[in-house]
């Protein structure tokens, strides 16, 4: 289907729901930022057709059957070297084919990423704070649900949003999109790095049929229209949510459900497996004592030695493992004595991400023993929105979603869940995240040895192959 029959097909669309969508096809670009010489992998990036798909539940319904849920499912590339194992695909040339590819995609990709630190500053510095619990979040994956975010609303509320995500109009938003979609979405034997995004809409209500079909073209956001608030869409939005994050977050999602006046609800989502580009030997491995905020622990900690770059800030020490395929792994051990919460707002944390020769990074001998850790996070953004200055989208006498839907004039941002989960192993890095935020309408509201040893509390950063930071978070305490 053609970019043509999609906006025609979108014009025909019901009221109560929609009905089919268009393909999009993207642009490739020209190289620019590779940081460690040898190639990496990624998708290059072709949107498929949209169309109506029977979304299994839980209770083995379909969220399109008889029971009324119609859905318009965004179907993404097809898996590259499906067949292949890792290792298979790593060997074959189908792996530098991909490549070429892929390559030709991130000649903006530096400069992108500097337009976003503003950004990655403020998300890191109000989520990672805490007096002893472990944080973790995914800014990129909270950038995309603001962004959609913007695209239904309009006046102060989208310029609320818009000066958070750094843009000065909804035409650059959709450009940073389209470039952060098509470098870090990767399907390939060796690297997974999924994105997904979806609308709950309420079938009691008339919506803009041109915001949903912007949102379908520019987001790659699936469509769902049902009844808030019964099961069945709680199942099939809870059905959705695990297929997308690789059912890593299952212990959130169980509680995960729509309000019955919700008029309609954002999720987006990211999964995430990346293996090191040199693996931790598990023989290497040995038991040893974490000093955690809560207290000490017996802990499986991972050795290796090697020359690496380590940086040398202010407040912390740094280096970073390649993931392969991918970008990096970075770990920020605050100086002694130092609060590691300081790292989570302390502006010499990108100097880490950017290299470059001579300044602050050396290149000693490095013993480096990494605890096995899994941390996950559930976290109400409202506070955290507030804070950034997106205050309008959640008063409903000031809230303007009309984008979306004329009909109800009192919408606001009724909710907002953030959940995250990273967890690494002698093989590498896993990790999944999602955002929901549900609209209902209501009343007002130098060059030698060195030893770095990660046995006490501290950050991580975990960036895509574009130096997107798809993962950041703080290890305070290990069970």
């Amino acid at each position: 289907m053609k970019k043509e029959e999609l906006f025609k097909a979108m014009e025909d669309i019901d009221d109560k729901s929609i009905e089919k969508a268009g393909s999009y096809k993207a642009v490739r670009k020209r190289p620019a930022w590779v940081k460690w010489g040898l190639p990496a992998v990624c998708a290059a990036l072709i949107l498929g057709v949209l169309f109506r798909y029977p979304v299994k539940t839980p209770g083995g319904g379909t969220a399109g059957g008889s029971a009324g849920i119609l859905a318009v499912e965004a179907q993404y590339p097809d898996p590259v070297a499906e067949n292949m194992s890792a290792q298979e695909f790593m060997d074959s040339d189908a792996h530098w084919d991909w490549w070429d590819k892929y390559h030709d995609q991130l000649s903006n990709a530096t400069v992108h990423q500097e337009t976003l630190r503003e950004y990655y500053a403020s998300i890191m510095g109000n989520l990672l704070v805490s007096k002893d619990e472990n944080t973790v979040c995914s800014p990129l994956n909270i950038y995309t649900a603001l962004a959609m975010l913007a695209e239904v609303s309009d006046g102060n509320t989208r310029k609320q949003i818009l000066d958070v995500l750094g843009v000065q109009d909804i035409g650059t938003l959709r450009r940073n999109i389209k470039e952060l979609w098509e470098n870090n979405y990767v399907n390939t034997p060796s690297l997974k790095s999924t994105l997904a995004n979806s609308l709950w809409l309420n079938d009691s209500v008339t919506y803009n049929q041109n915001t949903l079909k912007t949102l379908a073209e520019e987001y790659y956001a699936s469509s769902f229209s049902g009844r808030p608030g019964t099961e069945e869409m709680n199942e099939a939005l809870r059905a959705w949510t695990d297929r997308n994050t690789g059912e890593l977050l299952k212990d959130q999602t169980k509680n995960m459900k729509l309000d019955p006046n919700t008029v309609l609800a954002l999720v987006s989502t990211i999964y995430y497996k990346a293996s090191w580009t040199d693996v931790f030997y598990p023989e290497s491995t040995a038991q040893e004592i974490f000093h955690g905020i809560k207290g000490d622990t017996t802990v499986d900690m991972m050795h290796k030695s090697d020359t690496m770059e380590v940086y040398k800030g202010k407040n912390f020490t740094a280096l970073s493992l390649n993931l392969t395929d991918s970008g990096a792994m970075y770990f920020y051990l605050p100086h002694e004595g130092m609060d590691v919460n300081v790292l989570a707002s302390d502006p010499e944390v990108f100097s880490a991400l950017e290299f470059s020769e001579g300044g602050n990074w050396s290149y000693p001998e490095v013993h480096l023993s990494v605890p096995k850790f899994k941390v996950s996070a559930d976290t109400d953004l409202i506070d955290t929105l507030k804070e950034l200055g997106i205050t309008d989208a959640l008063d409903p006498s000031a809230a303007d979603f009309t984008p979306v839907t004329e009909e109800e004039k009192s919408l606001y941002i009724s909710s907002a869940e953030h959940a995250a989960l990273v967890e690494i192993d002698e093989n590498g890095v896993t990790g999944a995240a999602y955002t929901m935020l549900a609209m209902t309408e209501g009343a007002a509201l130098p060059s030698d040895e060195i030893d770095f040893v990660l046995d006490r509390p501290f950050m991580f950063i975990v960036t895509g192959r574009d130096g997107s930071i798809l993962f950041s978070g703080i290890v305070r305490n290990i069970e």
